[in-house]
């Protein structure tokens, strides 16, 4: 079973696959257009044919940038999450640094020891930064050690700051997967059934496997090919 730790580490991991993806022009659409584009009106297929020919590498004119600008927006919003809480739970649970006088000098053995004690724990790496490297898997990685109980300058977390983070940590999956299409979607299209019901169509994909377009009033389904009719 795969646990909110697991989630995070997922996050840690596939980061640099969305720093790849959102430096790539976009290449599809969600939802894809499939069969139903048949059910356009004459308007909506020329404003399709345009966008097309837009974004052809051939046709004259200046490119549009190669970024993908909706996966930036999702790395942003993950980004923003996972930084937000793990500054909200080291505030809770991260132990202050401990502190030690300076004023008396290094003649007291003692005294040397425990400067140095302070200066070490203040510098523990396991320690939650507020400033320097502050980024999606660096927060990822130290919010899944608190979930799994590691040690370090911390206590324990309570059951609503457990489920806090577990929060955060599936919205942020879900939305990694979903982004990468690994993580199968369903969304109205706005069209009615071409079937005498009339009825709402959905199309449900995005996750590898092809695309189907279902009405859920009389069940017809439409597959990647619009002859293709269950």
């Amino acid at each position: 079973m795969t646990t909110a730790a697991d989630d995070l580490d997922t996050i840690t991991e596939r980061w640099p696959t969305l720093h790849e993806a959102a430096g790539t022009r976009p290449t599809t659409t969600w939802p894809p257009a499939m069969g139903i584009t048949r059910l356009m009106t004459e308007e909506e297929r020329q404003e399709q044919a345009a966008e097309r020919a837009d974004t052809n590498p051939d046709a004259p004119g200046p490119r549009p940038t190669p970024i993908d600008v909706d996966v930036l927006d999702v790395m942003t919003t993950i980004e923003t999450g996972l930084l937000t809480t793990a500054d909200w739970l080291a505030e809770r649970v991260q132990r202050p640094a401990f502190r030690a006088t300076t004023g008396r000098g290094w003649s007291d053995d003692v005294h040397r020891q425990v400067v140095l004690l302070a200066a070490k724990d203040a510098a523990d790496p396991r320690r939650w930064k507020y400033t320097g490297q502050r980024d999606a898997p660096t927060a990822a990685e130290w919010l899944s050690l608190r979930l799994r109980n590691a040690p370090g300058p911390f206590r324990a977390l309570d059951e609503g700051e457990r489920q806090a983070v577990e929060n955060v940590a599936r919205m942020g999956v879900e939305l990694l997967r979903r982004t990468l299409g690994e993580a199968r979607r369903k969304e109205a299209v706005p069209h009615p059934c071409p079937q005498p019901c009339g009825g709402q169509l959905v199309v449900e994909g995005g996750d590898g496997a092809p695309p189907v377009v279902r009405c859920e009033d009389c069940g017809r389904t439409w597959t990647e090919a619009a002859a293709d009719v269950a």
